[in-house]
């Protein structure tokens, strides 16, 4: 017989935390998801409602988006996979690439699933502590791993790595036979330019996308991944059949076509980010890390409150915000919160002063 693809011990693997969790706290303002608060726009609403009609029958294969998104990026359909979001292509590539007793470089903290789906396939993982916990000079050396995962920009602490850094890893990690996964689920948000024309020269390079944060449609679950053409179909063939649905699929075509819509979000984004930043750092206790993305990790070591108790204190006052101490190495002294729209930004620092100063 062959041996179990998976760990003996896998029902002891925990499973990974995330923010977005505000149907357990009714009639709050979700400020621990990364989401777009202008979306999902009406050309997408539209398309949902159209694609409602097709749900009797099966999904398609997603042509029409793949060609949407290989035209975005300067490539052919054929390097592109479409994901049940991101998360799903995370554990497609560990699926085709890892085999137990293969070593996983994780920077730390970031994104739980690049450690959990890493273990689920047997791998061990080694951390590089990322600033606020580590060296601002991140040493990364991709010799004797099988698989790098970059969030680029990462989450939580909304650093960036340039495009530049970014090639110089992929030569090292081609001389070593690592792979090379760089996760822009924040891109759209990033002062950097998207990647995943590498893919073409770096055979070792898969780039993960998310539509559902900057679209902000992350009940449709819609992701998808940009890699080479052999990549590509291996991860085809791990993946269930119909893995995107219809209502997905349309929403996503929609989406891609209503550049108006994309302009809107990042100039109110960028507006509301600059003004949140400030407010935040005059409020007493805070120190709030600058980032690259929609949201901002805060220290609160010195406000005197845990996380969990700032947390839990801020749902009281009608506000989620995003206890970060399940992320390796911050421990309970950090929250994120995401930008949201302005009124209700204006709302939440009003509740965090009183919080701080009460």
């Amino acid at each position: 017989m062959h041996p179990h693809p998976y760990p003996p011990d896998i029902y002891r693997i925990p499973r990974p935390a995330h923010g977005g969790d505000a149907w357990r706290y009714p009639g709050t303002i979700d400020f621990s998801a990364n989401i777009n608060p202008l979306g999902p726009s009406r050309s997408v609403i539209r398309a949902i409602n159209r694609a409602l009609e097709y749900v009797n029958a099966y999904p398609t294969d997603g042509r029409e988006l793949r060609l949407l998104l290989a035209d975005k990026h300067g490539l052919v359909p054929e390097n592109i996979v479409l994901g049940n979001g991101s998360s799903e292509l995370i554990k497609a590539v560990c699926e085709v690439t890892l085999r137990p007793g293969d070593r996983v470089l994780i920077p730390q903290p970031t994104f739980s699933e690049y450690e959990y789906f890493s273990v689920i396939y047997g791998a061990s993982t080694c951390e590089v502590p990322l600033p606020p916990v580590g060296d601002a000079h991140m040493h990364l050396h991709p010799g004797g791993f099988r698989m790098l995962f970059l969030c680029n920009p990462n989450n939580p602490t909304g650093s960036s790595i340039s495009p530049h850094r970014i090639e110089e890893l992929l030569e090292e990690a081609e001389r070593a036979g690592c792979l090379v996964v760089v996760d822009e689920a924040y891109q759209e948000f990033s002062k950097h330019t998207s990647i995943a024309g590498m893919v073409e020269s770096h055979d070792t390079l898969v780039v993960l996308r998310s539509m559902t944060k900057f679209y902000s449609i992350p009940g449709l679950r819609l992701g998808y991944a940009v890699t080479g053409e052999r990549t590509a179909r291996m991860l085809r063939q791990v993946l269930p059949p119909w893995n995107v649905n219809t209502v997905a699929i349309a929403a996503g075509v929609a989406a891609l076509g209503d550049k108006r819509f994309a302009a809107e979000s990042r100039r109110y984004i960028s507006k509301e980010k600059k003004h949140l930043f400030q407010a935040l750092c005059r409020l007493s206790g805070l120190r709030i890390h600058p980032s690259d993305a929609n949201f901002f990790l805060i220290n609160i070591e010195d406000t005197g409150m845990s996380s969990f108790e700032m947390k839990k204190k801020l749902v009281k006052k009608g506000f989620l915000i995003r206890d970060c101490s399940s992320f390796r190495r911050l421990g309970d002294g950090y929250i994120r919160i995401c930008i949201r729209k302005h009124d209700e930004n204006l709302k939440l620092i009003s509740a965090m002063e009183e919080l701080l100063n009460g």
